[in-house]
């Protein structure tokens, strides 16, 4: 399968404006002043952003989700990342089976998100039936 680069030229051209934006002062610059700084991390977010997101349409390809329903997905996934960042081991763990529970309420299959969540983001989410003991 060929690399798809139009993510990639996207990436560039948001940097790009945001780069511009700082530098014009539509956007705030950070207190240090390091614009080149401040857009590396933007650009390193917006990779990682795009990265995540084509795991996760990987996972909803293979699920056999229909992709009008990616985007409640995604928005679970850009949950889970925010997450992840926050948080680790089991705190982790806890906050990402509560968030499958918050988005299941939604309509959302609970087995797709726990691949999503095993997948993308490497996290062991047991089923609810695995956590009760008879």
């Amino acid at each position: 399968m060929k690399p798809d680069t139009r993510r990639q030229i996207a990436v560039d051209r948001a940097t790009r404006r945001y780069g511009n934006a700082v530098r014009q002062g539509s956007i705030p610059c950070r207190a240090d002043g390091d614009s080149a700084g401040q857009s590396d991390n933007y650009r390193t977010a917006a990779e990682r952003s795009e990265l995540r997101f084509t795991q996760v349409k990987q996972v909803l390809m293979e699920r056999g989700v229909p992709p009008i329903q990616f985007v409640p997905y995604r928005n679970f996934a850009l949950h889970l990342d925010k997450l992840f960042r926050q948080h680790s081991g089991e705190t982790l763990r806890q906050l990402a089976a509560s968030a499958v529970d918050y988005w299941s309420a939604y309509g959302l299959r609970p087995e797709v998100l726990r691949a999503i969540a095993g997948t993308v983001f490497s996290l062991d989410l047991p089923n609810p039936s695995e956590s009760c003991n008879p």
